[in-house]
């Protein structure tokens, strides 16, 4: 039942809070990465909307829509390299957490040499992974971003599109197709078998647990905008600082996720074999 296994995550969480770290390292070094990006999508756009004298000096251009054209082609691949990067990040952290996991199932010390060992051999199923993730988790978005643009359209009702709920049921729609298409990927990920096939159950409460904790991290998101609002900040590391930290609690809930995942990867694959009813099926 989800419900134990959610408990028993929580349980698990709070003996051990070193399953903290393999997130925590992940999303610091997102934030920092992605500040990067935005430190060079800016000086890209801004090398575009200038022209340069060669005898020293810019001179600001007029944005049009050539010059913007331009600047969002040569940003693109940056854009879509530190995204595909972060991914990698956080696949690399769940496999850590499963690592953890294991070991502390085993009642075993924890390696931090042997697990990263162990994720220094499987960077091809980590890379394959993400990027099957993202063009899942793309297509789905688009798809469910480009139905709901036409339906509001149809009905006269396009001011939605800025309601708060809208968006939350978008996002928990998206998340729970991508989820549903990808989770039996993910459980065999963190299993050294690669063959090994995934029940119907384990993919229903992997989804139940993603819906869970995407709904969670957009409340604190939006708890946390709220707070961020209301204070007064002196300077940019301030306000970067700030909303690193909010980053780190809105995806929070995702620690609860790494460790739930790896225990339905330590329990749920079952051999070809095994047959059960139609709720334990297997799936490819």
């Amino acid at each position: 039942m989800v419900q134990d296994l959610l408990r028993k995550t929580i349980q698990l969480f709070r003996e051990h809070p070193i399953l903290w770290a393999p997130y925590l390292f992940a999303e610091l070094l997102a934030i920092c990465l992605w500040r990067l990006r935005g430190i060079a999508e800016k000086n890209i756009f801004r090398w575009f909307l200038s022209s340069h004298s060669v005898l020293g000096g810019n001179i600001a251009l007029t944005p049009d829509h050539t010059i913007l054209a331009r600047a969002s082609i040569t940003y693109a691949p940056i854009g879509f390299a530190t995204i595909f990067v972060i991914v990698c990040l956080f696949v690399t952290a769940l496999m850590v957490t499963a690592g953890m996991v294991d070991a502390i199932g085993r009642e075993q010390r924890t390696d931090a040499r042997k697990v990263l060992a162990i994720i220094a051999s499987q960077w091809r199923r980590i890379l394959l992974f993400s990027l099957k993730f993202l063009v899942t988790f793309g297509v789905v978005a688009a798809g469910a971003t480009i139905l709901s643009y036409s339906l509001l359209y149809t009905v006269h009702r396009l001011d939605l599109l800025a309601s708060t709920f809208l968006l939350l049921g978008l996002v928990l729609v998206v998340v729970g197709c991508a989820a549903w298409l990808v989770m039996p990927s993910a459980i065999r990920l963190l299993q050294a078998e690669t063959t090994g096939l995934v029940t119907a159950k384990t993919r229903n409460q992997g989804l139940i647990l993603a819906a869970l904790v995407t709904g969670a991290g957009v409340a604190l998101g939006m708890i946390a905008q709220k707070i961020e609002s209301g204070i007064i900040l002196d300077s940019q590391w301030e306000f970067m600082a700030l909303s690193g930290l909010n980053s780190i609690v809105a995806d929070a809930p995702d620690v609860l996720l790494f460790i739930a995942l790896s225990l339905l990867a330590t329990k749920e694959i079952q051999k070809p074999e095994i047959q059960g009813n139609s709720e334990d099926s297997i799936l490819p």
